[in-house]
């Protein structure tokens, strides 16, 4: 049996640098890190994402998606990842804009004509909110659940902290510690036989 350190990658979904949210992914991240795992991040906010025009067109030119933009970056990423982590503010009950287009440009993974499978992958939410109650989360929740499911991801955890708002905010709780520890249970080792 050989054992292989996990590669773990992260969507940054906030505009913000530093923010809350990208903070929680940094805690989390250093927890993985503690176990050996090897972490990637990509701040959505800085590349150049274009909206999936459902055109079904998944694989025709041997790659993942006929649009020429940075979800090739993205894409070859996941395919080399044992984890994805999602990391969104909730912005009007929902996905971050810069976060959604991921989502939406996953279609080339169920296609019929898919060349890579990402079924068994593991994947964690982190989510940050400025409002004070736990249920402005329940948008994202229901859309990661379903799409989570469609693809085939084993969900390995999930921190949505609330009532974080003004950067910083999220230092003045129990928050980073869950991911922290999160990070810990989900950083460990690939055991393959």
């Amino acid at each position: 049996m050989s054992t292989d350190m996990k590669r773990i990658v992260f969507f940054l979904g906030s505009p913000r640098v530093n923010g809350n949210s990208e903070r929680l992914a940094k805690a989390f991240a250093a927890g993985a890190q503690s176990k050996g795992a090897e972490t990637i991040f990509f701040r959505l906010q800085d590349m150049t994402l274009k909206g999936c025009i459902d055109c079904r067109q998944c694989w025709t030119k041997d790659k993942h998606c006929i649009i020429d933009d940075d979800m090739a970056q993205l894409y070859e990423s996941i395919d080399k990842s044992n984890v994805l982590v999602f990391v969104t503010p909730i912005y009007w009950y929902s996905w971050s804009a810069q976060i959604k287009v991921v989502w939406d440009r996953m279609l080339p993974y169920i296609s019929e004509k898919t060349k890579s499978v990402i079924t068994g992958k593991e994947c964690v939410l982190l989510a940050t909110a400025g409002d004070i109650y736990e249920s402005a989360f329940n948008g994202v929740l229901e859309s990661f659940d379903r799409s989570t499911s469609l693809l085939g991801l084993n969900v390995a955890g999930k921190v949505c902290a609330y009532n974080v708002y003004d950067i910083g905010d999220i230092e003045q709780s129990d928050w980073l510690n869950r991911a922290k520890e999160l990070g810990v249970a989900v950083g460990g080792q690939i055991r393959e036989s």
